[in-house]
């Protein structure tokens, strides 16, 4: 996979775990139409964001050459 476009998504999704994460721990209310959103929603997202770009960051650093230290 393209290296800028896994670093691009793993920002954004570093972007997105700390705004859920943020609203999680502040308990900012969020209503969509008649639904109060609860705070677990926000931590469940939260967590699956920082999963998915610690996972982006990784497939980033995949196309690297690896280095082998001799001694």
């Amino acid at each position: 996979m393209n290296r800028n476009y896994c670093i691009t998504s793993a920002i954004v999704f570093t972007l997105v775990a700390l705004g859920q994460a943020w609203r999680f721990v502040l308990d900012l209310p969020v209503q969509i139409g008649a639904w109060n959103v609860p705070r677990s929603v926000s931590g469940v997202a939260a967590i699956g964001a920082a999963l998915l770009a610690v996972w982006a960051f990784k497939s980033a650093g995949a196309g690297r050459a690896a280095t082998v230290a001799y001694t």
